[in-house]
């Protein structure tokens, strides 16, 4: 797990000078995201609803199309690893605000009623047995220790923002981007970059988590006019953090996965056909009956559905 003087150091990025910001570079990421959209919202038909291009939509427009529909229409399904991340995220909350976590378990439960628990996640722990529901107290007990171990109180003049919305309208509002950072760090500056975006991960590292952030720091870009400084991930489970600098070709790679996803979900939007691209989540795929490769991918014509005790990876926070 690494120490509070040594997060904050990589948090600042003691050493790395911070870019001077490039007073064109925003204008034209944004020309360049319109101009790459235009064909595509120009098919959308008249009444059509806003398309929203967040990073859960991205991932999965861009790993298959048709598991992207099957998935916004079956239910949503709360798992241990949905539970455990939004109980850790309550209380990572609370830790950055006020510097106190005193009740722990307890503290998170409230937070996420008094939020109108929108995934059901007390509810869910509720009706869990006493031996999975120990396991998981245990769990978000630990990594709430990490926090708190390794996270020292942040000075006011850092200005720490949690749960920090991004949105980025496109094209005359037809497209949005859109995200929620868990923390900000750092005010906009005209002249060098000042902005550190964190996210925190309470499962295991994927490789989605860096293109996740490289999301982010765009739209940072895009939204205040300078990208930020630095970007990190960190993992409560082990107390470990992930960071990297941003440099022009972060937002760069970034842009063309935003472009492409965009367009396919406009594409969608305007109801063409899904295209199918067997992946590793076929198995669990809500639409796998009707999906001849999806079922030649996972051997079978049954989905398999997420474990209650453990979770899909893919639906952990």
């Amino acid at each position: 797990m690494i120490e509070p003087d040594g997060l904050l150091r990589r948090l600042r990025g003691d050493g790395v000078p911070r870019p001077e910001v490039d007073p064109g570079l925003a204008g034209g990421l944004r020309d360049w995201l319109e101009d790459g959209l235009v064909e595509a919202v120009a098919t959308l038909p008249v009444g059509a609803g806003v398309v929203r291009v967040n990073k859960e939509s991205l991932s999965q427009v861009l790993l298959c199309e048709a598991h992207l529909l099957a998935r916004r229409q079956a239910p949503r399904v709360v798992t241990v690893g949905l539970a455990r991340g939004s109980l850790v995220d309550a209380l990572f909350r609370q830790w950055v605000t006020t510097g106190v976590v005193d009740g722990g378990w307890n503290d998170a439960l409230a937070a996420l009623e008094v939020e109108g628990d929108p995934d059901g996640v007390a509810s869910f722990v509720a009706g869990l047995a006493a031996g999975p529901r120990r396991r998981m107290m245990d769990e978000v007990t630990e990594q709430v220790g990490h926090i708190t171990a390794g996270w020292p109180p942040l000075s006011p003049t850092w200005l720490p923002r949690t749960q920090e919305r991004l949105e980025v309208p496109l094209c005359g509002g037809r497209v949005v981007l859109a995200g929620v950072v868990d923390l900000v760090l750092g005010r906009p500056a005209q002249d060098r970059a000042s902005v550190c975006l964190v996210e925190l991960k309470s499962g295991g590292r994927r490789l989605e988590h860096r293109a996740d952030l490289h999301f982010y720091a765009l739209l940072e870009a895009l939204r205040s006019g300078a990208p930020p400084f630095r970007i990190a991930t960190y993992y409560s489970a082990t107390g470990e953090l992930d960071a990297e600098r941003v440099d022009e070709d972060t937002l760069l790679n970034a842009l063309s996965r935003v472009l492409d996803g965009a367009v396919r979900l406009c594409r969608l939007a305007g109801g063409a056909e899904p295209a199918r691209t067997p992946n590793p989540l076929c198995a669990w795929c809500a639409g796998l009956p009707e999906c001849a490769p999806g079922r030649r991918r996972a051997g079978t014509d049954v989905a398999r559905v997420a474990d209650a005790l453990g979770g899909l990876d893919g639906a952990t926070a």
